[in-house]
């Protein structure tokens, strides 16, 4: 089995762990950690980074098809692209999740209970699989530098939605019960004006070394 073979059955495993992942937390009663149900599970990056994910290993899995089928005679640059970004915005919930929620959030409730039910594979399982397949069977030098960048753009527009949630939801300058799910302004907005940069970093980071890693040598 080819490489090519291989990355377009890895992407419609992922696409179908998805959506089942999705489903369950949408369909869910929503009282465990980070949860909600039905529309309400679209507020947590998780769920929205993951749904692009699915979305974008989709249309990976068509292009690649099409290119076995000899329809096409190679994968589209936009997969690749976009491949990138669905695996930069999982990767970075995989990353949050350890390094950020595990000690604050699951602190209280276990650092375990972040990976409890549909989380296992929104927060593990669909990351880890994304990042093997990018880097292992979707090999490229279509992606150009300037995409690390284009990569960032969900977290972005994700920050504006999360701040503006905040900044609606305040009573006297104290944010409202469950305005703050990530805790970002635990200790005030100077904390916050600190967290945002650093992700927006580090999101970068994570594009650069995973763009770097799947080049072609």
């Amino acid at each position: 089995m080819n490489t090519l073979k291989k990355a377009f059955i890895l992407n419609l495993c992922i696409f179908v762990l998805e959506v089942f992942a999705i489903t369950w937390i949408m369909t869910a009663a929503g009282n465990g950690v980070l949860s909600g149900g039905k529309l309400r599970a679209l507020r947590y990056f998780t769920v929205d980074s993951n749904i692009l994910m699915g979305l974008f290993s989709l249309w990976a899995a068509v292009d690649q098809g099409m290119v076995l089928k000899g329809k096409r005679r190679e994968v589209s640059t936009i997969s690749y692209v976009l491949k990138l970004t669905g695996t930069v915005g999982v990767t970075l919930t995989m990353f949050v999740t350890i390094f950020f929620l595990g000690p604050t959030i699951g602190r209280r409730s276990g650092f375990f209970s972040l990976f409890a039910e549909s989380n296992f594979f929104l927060h593990l399982v669909n990351p880890v699989l994304s990042i093997v397949t990018f880097l292992c069977f979707e090999k490229t030098n279509k992606i150009a530098f300037k995409h690390t960048f284009t990569a960032i753009i969900p977290l972005v527009i994700y920050a504006v939605y999360y701040v503006r949630e905040v900044l609606t939801h305040m009573t006297d300058g104290v944010i409202q019960k469950g305005y703050d799910w990530y805790g970002f302004f635990a200790f005030g907005f100077k904390t916050a004006n600190i967290i945002l940069p650093l992700l927006l970093l580090v999101t970068w980071l994570i594009s650069f070394v995973l763009w770097k890693l799947n080049r072609r040598k």
